[in-house]
């Protein structure tokens, strides 16, 4: 088999079908279709159902355990083909993408996946215009090219269904990281591009919809970014660091970002002892690295001295100086 599209479904029984036209719309013949229904409770398995009956190739399963990481994980163990998709179940997807990126990675045997570009909207995709400065231009970059833009700049980052993969460099990179509620996409493409060659199509793939009341963007709006962040540096990215020979621009990213989030998780955080007893559980979940004295220093002065002041100046100052010793 070709392709396995791997399309992750929560209360999403209004979006059933048109994902499943979205994605036999493409013409890929030799293709299957795996729905992950994540404890669904409005009807989603039940439209799943009304489609298998009709066609053979979509294929459905259960994922008691909640999130992204797992439902994603759930259909890709299951998946049979040669090439694999994720799909989110309400984006919108343009014409012929999926042919031109098979074609992509027919033609380039080196590279274990191909990326392409996303459009980012609150509406559907027919009411979204699509940018009109795609090339259709296909460029070849070794690794860690895009791990290190990727992790360098999260504004760069596109999402699942921008990607299609080789089945068998999961085989290489792991699977999606369970551990994280947020953010297991970004950390799984950023150790891709670190460890495998990636092809780039300038193309527009998919079309990401935008729901302004969700949970995700509203956690977004109200929790500082750092805190965000923590889960897949020290889950994923540290230990990346400890388990393989990185290159030293990606050393100095890490650390730069872990004392940076170190310091604004310290200074959001209201009250003496709730800072003081978040800079030693922080301290503790990286005690596999030694952290230098004067990080450790500045984090102490941010628990009794919470000023913005002060951490702009650990931010743009300290913490430079440390990473670059």
């Amino acid at each position: 088999m070709k392709l396995s599209v791997v399309i992750p479904s929560y209360n999403a029984a209004q979006f059933i079908e048109s994902s499943y036209q979205s994605i036999i719309n493409q013409g890929v013949e030799d293709i299957e279709i795996i729905y992950v229904d994540n404890n669904s409770t409005d009807g989603t398995a039940e439209e799943i159902k009304k489609i298998q009956k009709r066609d053979s190739r979509v294929s459905s399963y259960f994922q008691p355990k909640q999130g992204a990481a797992p439902t994603r994980n759930k259909g890709l163990v299951n998946a049979k083909g040669e090439y694999v998709y994720f799909f989110d179940v309400d984006d919108g997807i343009y014409p012929n993408a999926l042919l031109k990126m098979i074609d992509v990675l027919d033609a380039h045997t080196q590279v274990d996946a191909v990326v392409g570009k996303m459009v980012k909207s609150s509406q559907s995709i027919e009411k979204t215009t699509k940018p009109d400065d795609e090339t259709l231009e296909v460029t070849i970059h070794p690794k860690p090219y895009f791990g290190l833009i990727w992790f360098s700049d999260l504004s760069k980052v596109v999402g699942p269904p921008a990607f299609m993969y080789r089945r068998t460099v999961f085989d290489t990179i792991g699977i999606y990281n369970e551990d994280l509620r947020i953010g297991q996409d970004t950390a799984l493409d950023i150790k891709l591009g670190m460890m495998r060659d990636i092809a780039f199509i300038d193309m527009y793939v998919y079309m990401y919809y935008k729901h302004t009341d969700s949970t995700i963007e509203k956690n977004k709006k109200n929790t500082p970014r750092a805190f965000m962040q923590w889960p897949r540096l020290v889950k994923e990215h540290l230990p990346f660091y400890l388990e393989h020979d990185t290159p030293e621009e990606f050393n100095k990213l890490l650390f730069e970002q872990l004392y940076k989030v170190m310091g604004k998780q310290v200074f959001f955080t209201e009250g003496f002892a709730q800072r003081k007893t978040l800079k030693n559980d922080l301290l503790q979940q990286v005690s596999a690295i030694e952290v230098p004295f004067l990080i450790r220093f500045f984090l102490s002065l941010l628990v009794v001295f919470p000023f913005s002041s002060l951490l702009k100046f650990y931010g743009y100052y300290i913490v430079p100086y440390i990473v670059k010793k």
